[in-house]
């Protein structure tokens, strides 16, 4: 048994597992300083890490687990500052660059658990001296309440409440319902009578996407979903109904 590639991997396994919670592109390099530094300890053991090796299918890589995000990404040398935006369906955030830096902390909300459910969507745009956008990296993050163990499950599926919703909400896709995980891209329409029907493109086959209610102009009545992957025949309908706020009274 090869003690010094045993120990080579148990080190990059755990940068992998640390790779694994940043969403931007461009980790060849990050990598690479991992085997090198690893090199320098290929006797030195470490424990078992759980390493997600299907960025497709696997969730996790656009969950967050934690109220303290790290996003790490390579500068482009052509670039003189560069903007961060993270937008969500309940809140936004912004930040600016003006020198090169590669990371960043991001805290996406202020305690240990999080208050509502999210789903946000990250820019990172490099402009150049005189103000032209050189380089645009995106990524989607969901905050869900099963990745802090305050998840209530309804295990009623002739309740109502299957068919009701409140207020925004993170729906959750995955080709692998429907056997189409060689899906290209994912199509989310969103329909009501007397309004303009919203279509979601996203360029993944599984992941999470935010629907906002609160202020997004939909108001109250039914819904129709379809949830579809071009390229295949698999497709999904589902109607959901939105009840006016406060108590309904009937008077005889």
């Amino acid at each position: 048994m090869n003690m010094s590639r045993l120990g080579v991997v148990g080190c990059v396994s755990a940068w992998l597992a640390d790779i694994r919670r940043t969403p931007f592109k461009g980790m060849a390099a990050v990598l690479a300083v991992a085997l090198a530094m690893c090199g320098t300890r290929v006797l030195a053991l470490s424990e078992p890490v759980l390493v997600n090796t299907s960025p497709r299918q696997d969730r996790r890589w656009e969950t967050v687990f934690t109220n303290e995000v790290p996003l790490r990404w390579e500068w482009d040398a052509g670039a003189a500052r560069a903007r961060l935006e993270i937008t969500g369906i309940n809140s936004a955030f912004s930040t600016n660059f003006t020198v090169a830096t590669s990371e960043f902390l991001w805290r996406a909300f202020p305690s240990g658990a999080p208050a509502a459910e999210d789903v946000y969507d990250l820019t990172l745009t490099f402009f150049a001296a005189g103000g032209t956008a050189v380089k645009t990296m995106t990524a989607r993050l969901a905050v869900v309440e099963g990745a802090f163990g305050g998840t209530v499950v309804n295990a009623d599926n002739d309740s109502p409440a299957w068919g009701r919703v409140k207020g925004n909400v993170v729906i959750p896709y995955d080709a692998a319902w429907y056997e189409a995980a060689g899906a290209a891209e994912t199509r989310l329409v969103i329909g009501k009578a007397g309004v303009p029907v919203q279509t979601n493109m996203f360029d993944r086959a599984s992941g999470f996407a935010g629907w906002k209610l609160i202020g997004g102009g939909w108001g109250y009545g039914t819904f129709g979903l379809s949830l579809a992957f071009p390229g295949t025949a698999a497709e999904r309908y589902v109607e959901l109904t939105r009840l006016m706020d406060g108590t309904a009274i009937n008077v005889r």
